[in-house]
């Protein structure tokens, strides 16, 4: 593109010389990945306690925090764990920070962990009332638009069973608020720890 057809406005040029609005970002994504590692020790922690978790397969890769710049065009940390995932067995919980929205702790199964699943995740339809559920055929949206997720609450329990039984895999999501991060670890660990009961590997 030429130069003469790129047109800056006032608040792009302000804001183009402003090295600070940078850098506080990245102190805060620096405080966001803290954040999601002491999540991810609570998990651990967890996991080492439960030999039947171990003895399920599903945790033998560890977790991973990743970093992106363009979800939607806004920033993202990520911390997978498990995240197993094989030609015949998909089993992932991601905890999310999504800059300008939410945190979020997503449980992702297709085939075999889906089937092996899915019937408790019916039958935990009241535990689950607060939380949302994909009803679209992407399973790889995680921004819980009313388009691609509803809440679990607003279904009756044969809905939900529909819902669940309804695409090749499942995926229920919490959101919890930015303004709160202060007691993000212990929520977002408690809600992975949910998802695993549900799943029917912790009492």
């Amino acid at each position: 593109m030429e130069v003469s057809k790129i047109h800056l406005s006032s608040a792009e040029t302000e804001l183009m010389q402003n090295a600070d609005i940078i850098l506080t970002k990245n102190r805060v994504l620096e405080k966001m990945k803290t954040l999601l590692e002491e999540v991810q020790e609570k998990q651990t922690t967890l996991v080492e306690k439960y030999s039947s978790i171990n003895k399920s397969g599903i945790f033998n890769i560890p977790p991973k925090i990743s970093k992106g710049e363009n979800y939607l065009g806004l920033p993202y940390l990520i911390l997978d764990y498990p995240r197993h995932s094989t030609h015949n067995s998909f089993f992932f919980i991601r905890t999310m920070f999504w800059w300008g929205n939410f945190f979020s702790c997503t449980l992702h199964l297709a085939k075999e962990s889906k089937q092996q699943c899915e019937k408790n995740i019916v039958d935990s339809y009241t535990a689950l009332k607060d939380y949302y559920i994909a009803i679209k055929d992407d399973e790889w949206v995680h921004h819980l638009q009313e388009s691609d997720y509803r809440k679990i609450g607003s279904f009756e329990q044969d809905e939900f069973d529909a819902a669940c039984k309804g695409l090749d895999f499942i995926k229920i999501a919490y959101k919890h608020p930015l303004s709160e991060w202060q007691t993000t670890p212990s929520v977002l660990f408690g809600k992975w720890k949910l998802f695993l009961s549900v799943c029917g590997l912790v009492s």
